[in-house]
């Protein structure tokens, strides 16, 4: 398994990742909420639009040629918020969890990043993804923040935000 730089190519199977995976990490949600998610957060407009920022990281894990796992990063937009950027996805095919995908593609994020200039790194995650949480935590972020997230189809849901200084 390698990480590089995700392309245009990639993104059909980014976005059928983020299907798939959004569809197990997020089973606590409805299924309208969690289609939505990955159908607006993972959008042919989003994608190119990360791929074409130089504050923005996408990268891909491939396996054997197979696209198994994706990462994205930007740049915080907080005044406070000089040198973090905040992972808005980092997703692994469901059948591929718990083989370190997850992990490397974390890793290849932070180098990417940290030649970038950046220390910082935060990540908002659903209070319900225990999941992601245990990941994190299992990666050496720290919560930092109670916050409320809107959802795409209404209403709202307990928000984590984790944080890790890497400098």
């Amino acid at each position: 398994m390698e990480t590089r730089g995700a392309t245009a190519t990639d993104v059909p199977e980014i976005r059928r990742i983020a299907r798939e995976a959004v569809g197990e990490a997020y089973d606590f949600l409805p299924k309208r909420e969690r289609e939505a998610t990955a159908r607006e957060r993972f959008s042919d407009e989003r994608l190119e639009s990360a791929m074409a920022d130089d504050d923005a990281v996408l990268v891909a894990a491939v396996d054997g040629g197979d696209l198994v796992g994706f990462a994205h990063v930007d740049a915080a937009t907080r005044v406070d918020s000089v040198g973090e950027g905040v992972l808005r996805g980092l997703y692994v095919a469901p059948n591929r969890w718990r083989e370190g995908i997850g992990t490397a593609l974390l890793e290849a994020v932070e180098d990417s990043i940290r030649e970038r200039g950046f220390t910082q790194l935060s990540v908002p995650v659903l209070a319900d993804n225990e999941r992601g949480r245990r990941f994190l935590e299992s990666n050496d972020f720290e919560k930092i923040e109670e916050r409320v997230e809107d959802l795409f189809t209404g209403g709202t849901a307990p928000q984590l935000v984790y944080y890790h200084d890497f400098a």
